[in-house]
């Protein structure tokens, strides 16, 4: 365990005993001179892990003079321990110390932990479990499709291809997958049937995302963290994001808008949205989960002032109780990733459960100090390997001889 690590858990054990102290109204004698000296014991490690800190920076600067040493071979044990699923924080407060040790204290011993656990394979350091989520952490206001799409996790073979096989209930088949049923006549022949099956498959696909620092900011690693944390994690789940819509497969996930899948209803008027246009968009739709509207924010007024045939508005959100707003019974996602009014998709209604993502690799982090090296920069890339697409190739042949798609987008007219 380095000096700074086992310092700091000795800080965190004294604030957990202060806390308690900290919230009463009244301390008797005896607690008030023990919340003062475990205080006083407090500050004094504050400045200690600052002095420690710094000699380790420095340290980290002048040890590139010397050969690099290799790596500490790990003790033997008699009994090895089982090794735990994910990478373990070897003890790193956030992404912003991770970065700056592997910057300007590339042999911290936590640094080299990672490295050990084979992390550092790919050019990068992945980001330990216990602190990865503030880099990977959605909601439904930041992303259409992970929070609703069915997510795969990597699994022990993170950038393995995976296949599914399913049903082929598209046009040529049938909602049984090709299987004839016939009624027979006494003594007639029975038909000879065979269920037709297909492959999808996802291949994850790497995207990365870089923001430069100056090393002034990334030295004062507990400000810039969070900075580097909302940039980066804003850069990639943005670039995913709009890969799952209109990604066209080609070193990207393969986005709704591009699918087979989709069918589309052509407008009555350029440039308009009309409720005859929605009526017809939802008779495409094939619903066995929960579908939504996905629209940009220049849609919203259009449906502000759209009225049904006998002259009432059709979507009305409740200001009184802050309900969601729905259309037609369905909720309305409003986005600024879909496309301009009047094109292809800027209206859309979909069951996000027909779409699958597949992930890879975690995000994984790396900075370089060569790129930028004469302005006293610094460049941070986080870079992560997922996929995407529709569990469908096509339409679903319904029994009534039409097809319909979880998948369904305004066109032109």
């Amino acid at each position: 365990m380095s000096k700074v690590l086992e310092l700091k858990r000795a800080r965190k054990q004294l604030v957990d005993q202060l806390e308690p102290l900290a919230v009463k109204e009244e301390l008797t004698d005896e607690e008030e001179a023990s919340f003062t000296d475990m205080r006083a014991k407090a500050k004094g490690l504050a400045k200690q892990i600052e002095r420690v800190e710094f000699v380790e920076s420095e340290r980290g600067v002048l040890d590139r003079l010397d050969p690099v040493p290799s790596k500490p071979q790990p003790e033997e044990t008699e009994t090895p321990r089982a090794k735990k699923p994910g990478i373990e924080n070897p003890g790193f407060e956030n992404v912003g110390e991770l970065v700056y040790c592997a910057r300007f204290q590339p042999r911290d011993p936590r640094i080299l932990a990672l490295q050990e656990m084979g992390t550092g394979e790919a050019g990068g350091l992945a980001i330990p479990d216990e602190i990865n989520p503030n880099l990977r952490e959605v909601t439904p206001n930041e992303a259409i499709f992970r929070p609703r799409a069915t997510v795969v996790p990597a699994g022990e073979s993170p950038d393995a291809d995976l296949v599914l096989p399913s049903l082929n209930q598209g046009v040529g088949s049938n909602l049984y997958g090709g299987v004839a049923v016939d009624w027979i006549g006494e003594g007639g022949d029975k038909p000879e049937t065979g269920i037709k099956i297909k492959e999808t498959r996802w291949s994850p696909k790497e995207v990365a995302a870089h923001i430069v620092v100056t090393d002034k900011l990334l030295r004062n690693w507990r400000s810039a963290s969070s900075l580097i944390e909302r940039m980066l994690r804003g850069g990639l789940l943005a670039a995913e994001d709009v890969a799952f819509l209109s990604g066209n497969g080609v070193a990207r996930p393969l986005g709704v808008l591009a699918c087979d899948a989709l069918k589309k209803v052509n407008r009555a008027l350029a440039g308009e949205i009309a409720y005859d246009d929605l009526v017809e968009m939802e008779a495409e739709l094939h619903e066995d989960g929960e579908a939504m509207w996905i629209v940009s924010p220049r849609v919203i007024p259009k449906l502000r002032q759209m009225k049904d045939g006998a002259g009432h508005y059709i979507w009305q959100e409740d200001a009184r109780t802050g309900a969601p707003a729905s259309l037609l019974g369905r909720t309305v996602v409003k986005n600024y990733r879909s496309p301009a009014v009047g094109s292809l998709g800027d209206v859309l209604l979909i069951v996000p459960s027909y779409y699958l993502i597949k992930d890879g690799v975690a995000t994984t982090v790396a900075a370089s100090e060569h790129v930028l090296f004469k302005q006293n920069k610094t460049v941070v890339k986080a870079f992560k390997t997922v996929d995407g697409g529709p569990w469908l190739n096509g339409p679903i042949q319904q029994e009534d001889g039409q097809t319909y798609s979880p998948f369904v987008a305004l066109d032109v007219p």
